[in-house]
């Protein structure tokens, strides 16, 4: 009888727990399940590597699922300046922002400024002391008038010095000699070539071919062309063969030597009329559907700007000169950017950005956070600090800080706006330490022990209901019964079973 009674009484208490439990479990869910941030689990800004293996381009490439190039920031459209080409875009690279834009989306033909990333594939896929040989494949179907470094049939030369020919003397043939070299043959290069431009995050371009001779279908914007500018001009080797000026390529068994000029006049400083200072790199190009394109580089101190222009035109003056203007319109790109931008402080570290809340503390229960470092952006000389607006998050989409927190602990990261476009990133501190509350983490830790265990009670919950039901009825059956047989006891009889004498 008590065994029942005990039973009975451990199963209601069973009961009890479980009806309060969804009650602690709907307040545990109000608080974040993770408030501690140690790490920034967002995707870097940092450029990625984007390699696919050749042999894999011979399948259906899928569309990527997310682009491997960040995009720039777009503020400043314009200016006091208008380009005279079809379309143009001018990034500050460190920023990673546009500081001019004209018809950055149309549709334009790259011509040779195809062969970034002919050249680009090239380096990642290939060794620069390989011996690559020229082949009749290579050479066929190229215009006669078109760019050439005069290789032939049967002509060896390294690598290095295949992709000089390519990128100072425009080589149509080199582009199609390399595709060979990496890919065994042109259309499969080709065919790597879009699925790197899809990888970037190009969203209107493809390429026919590998060196940019006209084809209706062979086209892009100059918005894509930047970003594969972009990303070939993080490599070393492309840096150093697209900036370079004069080379010469030593004798071959088809030649002797080669002597070769860039046909990027910005960086010839024997051409003064279109020689800039501060530019270096990275390719020209020029068909009649194109018209005159360039894409270049130039720095000057913290700053360091990309220009891509296509479309330009050649001006015949009176005196029979001719202006190219795809110098002159990318130079004056770049002293309109030197002249109306630089980095100004936005932010300072001794800001206070807000103070947070901190769960399971021992004493205080809010931490100031400031900015880890000083924040400078890119804007205009001229530009209007009331239009300078900052947000903040912390790590992991938390609302509060768990402690202990360290002084100095990077905790979220703050956003920089000018007129409501992202200028700049920085991690943000706490600037003191906060300890920990051992009883209020106990708590915490069994709250979420119950939490993440819930289903557990709630089938004991179903189980034990019939259980304690069959046990309640059988309870009250037996001290039914008990009564009964005590109603019915003949008079004198003793509990035990003996008789009064």
């Amino acid at each position: 009888m008590k065994n029942i009674r005990l039973i009975a009484l451990l199963l209601c208490v069973l009961l009890l727990f479980s009806a309060l439990f969804p009650v602690l479990a709907a307040e545990e869910t109000q608080e974040p399940e993770e408030t501690g941030a140690t790490e920034n689990t967002e995707p870097s800004d940092d450029y990625h590597n984007a390699v696919i293996a050749p042999e894999e381009v011979i399948f259906e490439m899928p569309e990527p699922e997310s682009e491997l190039m960040p995009e720039p920031s777009e503020f400043f459209y314009g200016g006091e300046y208008e380009a005279n080409a079809r379309a143009a875009i001018l990034i500050e690279l460190n920023s990673n922002s546009v500081v001019y834009a004209l018809n950055p989306d149309m549709k334009v033909y790259p011509a040779s400024l195809t062969k970034i990333l002919t050249c680009i594939l090239a380096l990642e896929y290939g060794d620069l002391e390989d011996t690559v040989t020229v082949t009749d494949t290579a050479l066929s179907n190229l215009d006669i008038s078109g760019s050439s470094a005069g290789l032939v049939a049967g002509e060896q030369m390294s690598l290095r010095n295949l992709l000089y020919c390519m990128m100072l003397s425009s080589a149509n043939e080199a582009c199609n000699v390399a595709a060979e070299y990496v890919c065994g043959d042109i259309d499969t290069f080709v065919r790597l070539m879009n699925a790197k431009a899809a990888a970037l995050g190009c969203k209107n371009t493809h390429f026919v071919n590998t060196h940019g001779l006209h084809n209706e279908e062979h086209y892009t914007t100059v918005r894509d062309l930047s970003t594969i500018a972009r990303y070939a001009w993080q490599n070393e080797m492309f840096r150093k063969i697209s900036s370079t000026a004069v080379y010469t390529v030593p004798a071959t068994n088809k030649s002797d030597e080669r002597p070769l000029e860039t046909t990027n006049e910005l960086i010839i400083d024997n051409y003064t009329k279109y020689f800039y200072s501060r530019a270096s790199g990275i390719k020209t190009g020029f068909t009649t559907p194109a018209g005159g394109c360039l894409a270049s580089t130039a720095a000057d101190k913290h700053v360091e700007y990309l220009s891509v222009v296509v479309g330009c035109d050649i001006v015949h003056e009176a005196d029979n000169s001719y202006t190219d203007e795809r110098f002159v319109v990318t130079k004056k790109l770049f002293e309109y950017a030197f002249k109306n931008y630089s980095y100004t402080q936005v932010v300072s570290r001794l800001d206070m950005t807000d103070s947070v809340p901190v769960t399971l503390s021992a004493a205080k229960n809010f931490v100031i956070i400031r900015p880890a470092e000083d924040i400078y952006a890119l804007l205009p000389n001229d530009y209007d600090p009331t239009l300078v607006s900052t947000s903040y998050a912390l790590y992991n989409g938390a609302t509060a800080l768990e402690a202990p927190v360290e002084e100095g602990q990077l905790v979220g990261e703050l956003t920089v706006y000018y007129n409501g476009v992202k200028i700049a990133v920085a991690p943000l501190a706490a600037d003191i330490s906060v300890k920990r509350s051992g009883a209020a983490y106990t708590k915490h830790r069994f709250r979420s022990f119950l939490k993440k265990y819930w289903w557990i009670f709630l089938a004991l919950f179903i189980l034990s209901v019939p259980v304690a039901v069959v046990l309640i009825l059988r309870a009250r059956n037996k001290r039914r019964h008990d009564r009964t047989m005590m109603l019915h006891r003949k008079p004198g009889q003793h509990d035990w079973g003996g008789k009064k004498k």
